[in-house]
Order: C-alpha cells, then sequence, then structure tokens
C-alpha cells in the first residue's frame, strides 16, 4: 500500500493519465490526411449496406447516423479520437463484409485500405 502511495505522489497535479498502451498502437492509427479519405470510404461503404434495404434513402440516413454514433462510442470507448476512428474503420468494413451482399468487396477493401493506410502513414 505504502509504494501505492509513493507512486501516486509522484504524479504531478492535472497531469493526463498513463496512455502508454496508447503509444504502442501509434503503427495501426492511419495520418490525418489518409483518415479523410477513409472516411468517405466508410460512407460509400454505409451506403452499400443501405441499398440493400426496401427504402434505400431511409436505410441511408439511417446508415450514415448510425455510423457517425458509433464512431463517436468508438472513440469514447478507446480514450483517443484517432484510434477511435482506425477501430470504426475495421468496424465499419466488418459490416460491410457481413451486409453489403454482393458488395462484399467493398467491405474488405475497406479492411485492406485502412491497415494499409495505419502502416504507411
Amino acid at each position: 500500500m505504502r509504494s501505492l502511495l509513493l507512486a501516486a505522489s509522484q504524479i504531478p497535479p492535472g497531469a493526463p493519465p498513463g496512455r502508454g498502451w496508447l503509444e504502442a498502437l501509434h503503427w495501426v492509427v492511419p495520418g490525418p490526411a489518409a483518415t479523410r479519405w477513409l472516411l468517405l470510404a466508410d460512407a460509400a461503404v454505409l451506403l452499400l449496406v443501405a441499398a440493400r434495404w426496401r427504402r434505400p434513402l431511409v436505410a441511408a440516413a439511417i446508415a450514415l447516423g448510425g455510423g457517425f454514433l458509433a464512431l463517436n462510442v468508438v472513440s469514447l470507448l478507446l480514450t483517443d479520437f484517432f484510434l477511435g476512428m482506425a477501430g470504426f474503420h475495421v468496424l465499419t468494413g466488418v459490416v460491410g463484409l457481413v451486409a453489403a451482399g454482393r458488395a462484399r468487396w467493398a467491405g474488405a477493401a475497406l479492411l485492406a485500405l485502412a491497415l494499409a493506410m495505419g502502416v504507411l502513414t
């Protein structure tokens, strides 16, 4: 218990929580320019999934709204917006693989593109 108190006393007041695990995942997170293009690819995959529903215009609004909500939830859960966006790209790619029907190639392409952009940028 004493060592825990001693370690806590070394943290300056107002310091952010330890995020060493986040720095270890830096190779997965795409750069800001790549992220903008990947968000367009995410929207395209969500629209391809929505096109399979009975009312595609209503489905498109629901899919894009749900995607925006999912992006914010994932970012809050991972405590970093850019890491959350990387997780969202992967999640959208998986949704595209599972739910896009004949357009599964779009989900696979998004997964490959997100991982490649994470490694390259």
